[in-house]
């Protein structure tokens, strides 16, 4: 059987991803940002989870090392869950990760990598900032170029370009069975910013006596934390797929609103993957007209795309709630679609990739 290797951040989407893999070979997800965590696929059934564990690092030290630091951590998570330590694909996402794996196949541990770009970072804002971002979008063009194969998340990505062999990803929408009824509550899923106008969110949910539930956490979000409603659920950063799916369960509508939505935001270049955590609840969701993934929302009727204005969120948070039934279906229809040209884009690609080498 061959084996399969995920080196990835965290998230519902990559266990979806997993999913999807491990119909071509045992899959072995590594997860690891704030929460290290590994798992273990074969013929679409979870057989191993293993435990959460927060990691305890320095932002210093991983800002200075650009990620760097944790590639000796990322070597030895792949020999510790990697039987014999060979494997005959390993995918990565974030340029260190895609050295580590990178290094796997110079030394003969693994036989092709891909890697997978889930963002870019516009070199623009203060100077300190313009400058990491070029470093950072140099390392990231590096591994991209040596890669066997680079998938990216956004057609917009110029990286790509450095790779003959690069490909649009598109992103497995997972379905939590959830049920149409009981439907009062409004979620929101990220690390909030200033972008992400969450003290709006915050002021309506007050204003019409809505529930909110809120996972992640960051800086920002403690210093607006007073700003909510006092019934606002603060669930913290969790990779926790159960405890989210009860939770959005419960809602009729999420949250994915962005003030900049200009070429400067790196959203601009990215997929909002709360979005696809929100519809495999089937929650539709209020969001602005960013990435270049917005424009199925607006065509498939699966969420409501606004300006960053409270008159409009208000009124389209309102809009979603009188007519939940129909946005509802939009998204069953919408996810069986989308779902399906998922399945082909990963046969087609794991076909190539895990065939025999001539």
């Amino acid at each position: 059987m061959k084996t399969i290797v995920m080196m990835v951040g965290i998230g519902n989407n990559d266990r979806g991803s997993a999913r999807l893999a491990s119909k071509f070979g045992r899959t072995i997800l590594l997860q690891d940002a704030y929460i290290e965590h590994h798992e273990v696929w074969e013929n679409g059934v979870r057989t191993f989870n293993g435990p959460e564990v927060k990691i305890q690092q320095s932002r210093l030290l991983a800002e200075l090392t650009f990620g760097l630091s944790a590639l000796p951590r990322w070597l030895r998570g792949y020999r510790a869950a990697v039987p014999g330590g060979q494997s005959d694909l390993v995918i990565t996402s974030a340029y260190g990760q895609t050295f580590a794996g990178l290094w796997l196949r110079l030394t003969g541990r693994t036989r092709k990598v891909v890697c997978i770009i889930s963002d870019y970072l516009p070199p623009h804002g203060r100077w300190s900032v313009r400058v990491h971002r070029r470093i950072s979008g140099f390392l990231t063009r590096l591994v991209a170029r040596f890669a066997d194969e680079a998938w990216v998340v956004s057609p917009r990505i110029p990286t790509m370009k450095v790779n003959l062999n690069s490909f649009v990803l598109p992103l497995w929408i997972d379905d939590n069975c959830a049920p149409q009824d009981g439907r009062d509550e409004i979620g929101y899923i990220g690390f909030p910013s200033p972008d992400h106008a969450v003290e709006v969110l915050f002021e309506i949910c007050k204003k019409h006596g809505f529930k909110l539930n809120l996972f992640g956490d960051s800086p920002y979000l403690q210093t607006i934390r007073n700003l909510a409603p006092a019934d606002t659920v603060f669930h913290g950063i969790t990779n926790d797929n159960v405890k989210i799916g009860q939770a959005l369960a419960r809602c009729f509508c999420g949250y994915a609103v962005y003030r900049d939505t200009s070429p400067n935001s790196y959203s601009y270049f990215g997929i909002p993957s709360k979005c696809l955590q929100l519809f495999a609840s089937n929650v539709p969701v209020v969001t602005t007209n960013t990435a270049h993934f917005t424009q199925n929302i607006a065509e498939a009727g699966v969420g409501c795309v606004v300006n960053p204005t409270l008159e409009e969120i208000e009124k389209a948070i309102l809009d979603i709630r009188a007519r939940f039934s129909a946005y509802y279906e939009a998204i069953s229809q919408f996810r069986r679609t989308w779902n399906a040209n998922v399945e082909k884009f990963h046969d087609e690609r794991f076909r190539m990739l895990l065939a025999p080498i001539k």
